[in-house]
C-alpha cells in the first residue's frame, strides 16, 4: 500500500506478529461462532422450560444476532478510540457475564434483555473488532488470513453443536448457560495478545517521518494521544457517519444485500432442530456440525481465490447467495437424515461465502482506509435484518402452524439479496472503469 509521490510508505506486516494476531482471533471466533450456531439447541430447552411460543422464543435469537451486527458502528468507533485489544477484552468479559447472570433469572423476557440485547452488543464488539485488527495486519495475504480466521468459525460450529446437545441432555438449562459463559470468558486471555500493529518503513526513513506517518493512519488508536473531553463526541460522530452510502453506490447495494442475507441467515439454525424432531431424526445436531465442518475448506478456498483474483469477491458472493436460496427452498422436502446431511454440506458453501467474502469485497469497494466505517455500516444493517428476519419467520410459522413458510421466507430473502449483490458487482465494475489508472484505492 503506497502513497505515490511521498517517501513515507506504510507496509502491512502480512506475517510476523500478524500470525499471533491471526491465532488469537481464530480461537476467539472458534468459541463465539460455535456458541452462536448451536444456540438453537439451547433455545429449544428455554422455550420448553418457560413455555413461550416460537415467535417469542425467536426474539432471543433475533436480538442476540441482531444487536451483534447492529453494534458494528459502535465497535468501529470504540476500536478507533481505544484500540482493538482493550475493546475486545472488556466486551468479551461483559458477554461472558451475561451468560452468568441469565442463569439466575426466572423470566424469559429478562433473559432476552440480558443475553439478547446486552449480550448481543458485547458479542458484536468482540467479534467485529477482531475483523478490524485483521485488516490492520494484512493486505496482500488478507484473503488467506481471513479464510483461516473464518475456517476456525467452521470448527467451532462443528464442535459446539454436539457439545451443546450433550450439555442440554445432562444438565439443566441454567447450568448449560454457566458452562457456556465460562468458555466465553477465555476470550479475555486471547484478546490480551492483540497488540497494536507496528509500522514498517523503507530504508533511510527517519524517526520524524515515521511519527508523521503514524498520524496519517487512523487505525492505531493506542499509539495516538486522545483529547479525553471530546471522546464521546468523536464516538457519536463515528457511529452516525453513514456518508459512504451516499458516496458509493456499489457499497449501498452490497449493504442492502447484507440486510436481506441476515434476515434469513440464522433461520435454518433455529428450525433445523424443530424440523428434525418432526421427522423423528434424533441426530439433528450433526446436520449443523457437518455444515460447520464442510464450510472450513470452503472458507480457505474462497480466501485463496480472493488473493489469486480468480473472480471478484462480490461476484463470488452473488453465486454463494444463489446457492443459499436454492438450498432453503428445497430444505422442507429433505425428509431423511442422509438428505439433511447433504443439505448441510451444500449449505456450507454460502455459509462460508457470507462471512469470508465480506472483508475482501468491502476492501475492494471502499478501500482499506474506509474499511472500518464501511464494516460498521454493513454490520449495522445486517443486525437490523437479523432482528427482524427470525421474528417474522416465527410469526409465519405460528400463523400457518407450519415451519414450511419460515424456510420459504428465508429463501425469498436470499433471492432478493442475490439481486442487490449482482448489481453491486456491475456498479463496482463501472466504478473502476471511471477511476483514473494513476489513482490507487487504499
Amino acid at each position: 500500500m503506497e502513497f505515490e509521490g511521498d517517501e513515507r510508505i506504510f507496509q502491512k506486516p502480512n506475517g510476523g506478529y500478524g500470525w499471533i494476531i491471526l491465532l488469537s482471533i481464530s480461537l476467539t471466533n472458534f468459541i463465539l461462532i460455535g456458541c452462536m450456531y448451536s444456540f438453537g439447541i439451547i433455545l429449544k430447552i428455554l422455550k420448553e422450560h418457560f413455555n413461550v411460543t416460537q415467535d417469542v422464543a425467536n426474539l432471543l435469537q433475533s436480538f442476540n444476532t441482531g444487536f451483534l451486527f447492529a453494534s458494528g458502528a459502535l465497535s468501529s468507533a470504540l476500536a478507533k478510540e481505544f484500540g482493538c485489544r482493550k475493546v475486545m477484552m472488556l466486551s468479551s468479559f461483559i458477554y461472558a457475564s451475561t451468560f452468568f447472570i441469565s442463569a439466575f433469572l426466572s423470566s424469559f423476557y429478562l433473559i432476552t434483555i440480558m443475553l439478547g440485547i446486552i449480550g448481543g452488543i458485547a458479542y458484536g464488539c468482540t467479534y467485529l473488532t477482531s475483523i478490524i485488527i485483521l485488516v490492520d495486519y494484512f493486505d496482500k495475504k488478507l484473503g488467506l488470513a481471513n479464510g483461516i480466521m473464518m475456517a476456525s468459525s467452521g470448527f467451532g460450529a462443528f464442535a459446539f453443536a454436539p457439545l451443546t446437545k450433550f450439555l442440554t441432555k445432562n444438565f439443566v438449562w441454567n447450568h448449560v448457560l454457566l458452562i457456556n459463559g465460562s468458555i466465553i470468558l477465555t476470550i479475555v486471555l486471547f484478546s490480551s495478545f492483540l497488540t497494536p500493529v507496528e509500522y514498517y518503513k523503507k530504508k533511510h526513513t527517519n524517526n520524524a517521518q515515521l511519527m508523521e506517518s503514524l498520524k496519517l493512519n487512523e487505525n492505531y488508536a493506542e499509539t495516538i494521544p486522545k483529547d479525553k473531553p471530546n471522546i464521546l463526541i468523536r464516538i457519536l460522530k463515528e457511529i452516525t457517519n453513514f456518508s459512504l452510502l451516499k458516496e458509493n453506490f456499489a457499497f449501498l447495494l452490497i449493504v442492502s444485500s447484507g440486510f436481506f442475507v441476515f434476515a434469513a441467515y440464522y433461520i435454518p439454525f433455529i428450525y433445523i432442530p424443530i424440523r428434525a424432531q418432526e421427522l423423528e431424526i434424533h441426530d439433528y445436531a450433526w446436520v449443523i456440525s457437518i455444515a460447520g465442518l464442510a464450510n472450513i475448506p470452503n472458507r480457505l478456498i474462497l480466501g485463496i481465490f480472493c488473493d489469486k483474483k480468480v473472480m471478484k469477491p462480490v461476484n463470488m458472493n452473488t453465486i454463494c447467495l444463489l446457492i443459499a436460496a436454492f438450498c432453503l427452498f428445497c430444505y422442507f422436502y429433505l425428509k431423511t437424515f442422509a438428505l439433511q446431511i447433504c443439505f448441510g454440506v451444500v449449505f456450507a458453501i454460502p455459509m462460508a461465502g457470507v462471512h469470508s467474502l465480506s472483508t475482501p469485497y468491502l476492501v475492494e469497494i471502499v478501500g482499506s482506509n474506509k474499511f472500518r466505517n464501511a464494516n460498521g455500516i454493513l454490520n449495522t444493517m445486517r443486525g437490523i435484518g437479523a432482528v427482524l428476519g427470525p421474528f417474522f419467520a416465527g410469526m409465519l410459522s405460528e400463523r400457518f402452524n407450519s415451519i414450511f413458510y419460515s424456510f420459504i421466507f428465508a429463501g425469498s430473502s436470499f433471492l432478493i439479496a442475490v439481486v442487490f449483490s449482482f448489481f453491486a458487482g456491475i456498479s463496482l465494475s463501472a466504478q473502476k472503469k471511471n477511476t483514473p489508472k494513476n489513482l490507487t484505492r487504499v
